[in-house]
């Protein structure tokens, strides 16, 4: 069995050679035509290398573009230790392809996302997903530069690699915003961070568009990882990555906690009281429009209950799947959590008519709108504090996200006891003082005096 290993690996190393001399011999100044190199590359694929054969092609390629074997050697250092990278990621050995291009500034920018995506790859905190990868949106289509997942949250992010001067990104400013906001869609459609990456210092008109779209920029970002004076390296740049995509990450766990917690709370609280209220509307005995109110005002709160639910349990699972089931979860969390706000704003209609009609009273109104502010701000705060908590102790996501979700579990249960009990307090106080006032006004109405002989 291991002969047997040994001769297919050496039949692949010996067709990788030999596509490498091919593309050697193939142009007299080692500079051949992408064409050239992808129907090498689609033969020497049919023979189903292994990941090492992959590797050697890959390095071939790269020696003879314009760069030559010594400058690529120095460059991408054999694509060996800190510099190393699965060629079988998609799109890596496509960029590696396309550093071949007859257009020298085309090449120049696929060589820098070639180093970017060395970088990330050997990032602890990052995996690197894709490269080039072609995006086909309403907006128009495009490609995403590097499409990554950060470890500790389980979000995909996408980098879009530029080289602009300043004078350059004045000139172009309008296509600059064009693209940021097909960036900001693109954060909006699948929930992924975006992030805008420019080897050179960025435009302060530039930041500021971007900031204000929520693409998150870095500049002076050097291809190499030792940076001179006037750069970062890219590790620390992927280390601001980090930190953002963190922010990002507990900003959204602790909304969705929230949600999650004061759906259920509400779901389960008007539940009972929907079933019942339908009931009531559709027997003949008790039909009536006050009826129909009744369960306007549950059923509609059943349903936001459901919906926001729905939304934050989406939200909180996306980050566990794959990149298109992830932002097919973070589209479903939105629409719901839209719902959810129309579905409640519903049910604070037909609790309004119910209460301008008679049919509730002023101390059941008040209080069930105390009692839902109090739920909803104590799911809330224990969906922040469970999740900040949850941060501070793991980088796990399942962890921090189960801290989240258990705060805000515990808040909304918290607020709910909270607002009824203060609730209760508060009107016991407000008809004590109503008898305490009415007492005293009987009593001086009679000319009743109290022991001193003061009249009451």
């Amino acid at each position: 069995m291991n002969l047997i290993r040994y001769f297919q690996g050496a039949i692949f190393y010996c067709l990788a050679a030999g596509h490498a001399f091919a593309l050697d011999a193939s142009s007299s100044n080692k500079v051949n035509a992408y064409r050239e190199v992808k129907t090498s590359y689609e033969q020497f694929l049919e023979g189903k290398p292994s990941k090492a054969a992959r590797l050697d092609y890959m390095r071939a390629i790269v020696r003879e573009s314009r760069l030559g074997a010594t400058r690529a050697d120095r460059l991408y250092h054999n694509f060996e230790g800190r510099y190393s990278i699965d060629p079988r990621i998609p799109g890596v050995e496509t960029t590696a392809r396309l550093t071949r291009s007859s257009s020298q500034s085309q090449a120049k920018g696929y060589r820098r996302e070639l180093l970017y995506a060395v970088s990330i790859h050997n990032d602890p905190n990052f995996s690197l997903e894709a490269m080039n990868k072609p995006l086909k949106r309403p907006w128009g289509n495009t490609d995403a530069d590097i499409v990554f997942r950060n470890k500790s949250t389980g979000l995909y992010g996408r980098i879009e690699v530029k080289d602009y001067s300043l004078n350059s990104q004045t000139t172009n400013l309008k296509k600059l915003k064009i693209q940021i906001d097909k960036m900001a869609k693109e954060a909006r459609y699948t929930g992924q961070p975006q992030v805008w990456i420019n080897r050179r210092e960025v435009h302060d008109e530039v930041l500021k568009y971007a900031k204000s779209k929520g693409v998150f920029v870095l500049d002076r970002v050097s291809t190499g990882q030792s940076p001179n004076a006037k750069t970062i390296s890219s590790t620390e740049a992927w280390g601001r990555v980090d930190r953002e995509i963190i922010r990002v990450n507990r900003t959204r766990t602790a909304v969705a906690s929230g949600q999650l917690a004061f759906g259920a709370w509400m779901l389960a609280d008007s539940m009972p009281n929907a079933w019942e209220d339908y009931q009531a509307a559709l027997n003949p005995d008790t039909e009536s429009t006050q009826a129909w109110l009744r369960f306007g005002e549950s059923g509609s709160k059943a349903f936001a209950g459901g919906a926001m639910t729905a939304s934050g349990g989406s939200a909180l699972a996306s980050k566990f799947a794959g990149a298109e089931l992830q932002g097919s979860l973070y589209r479903y969390g939105r629409v719901g959590g839209v719902t959810a706000l129309a579905a409640l704003g519903a049910s604070e209609v037909f609790a309004i008519a119910r209460y301008r009609n008679g049919d509730v009273s002023s101390r059941d109104f008040w209080t069930t709108q105390y009692v839902m502010g109090t739920s909803a701000s104590g799911g809330a705060v224990g969906g922040w504090i469970g999740t900040i908590s949850g941060a501070l102790v793991t980088k796990n996501p399942y962890l921090t996200t189960l801290a989240g979700t258990t705060g805000g579990t515990v808040g909304a249960g918290v607020g709910d006891i909270v607002g009824r009990k203060t609730s209760e307090i508060y009107y016991e106080w407000k008809f004590a003082k109503l008898d305490e006032a009415f007492g005293k006004f009987v009593y001086r109405c009679y000319g009743i005096e109290n022991g001193d002989g003061h009249c009451l």
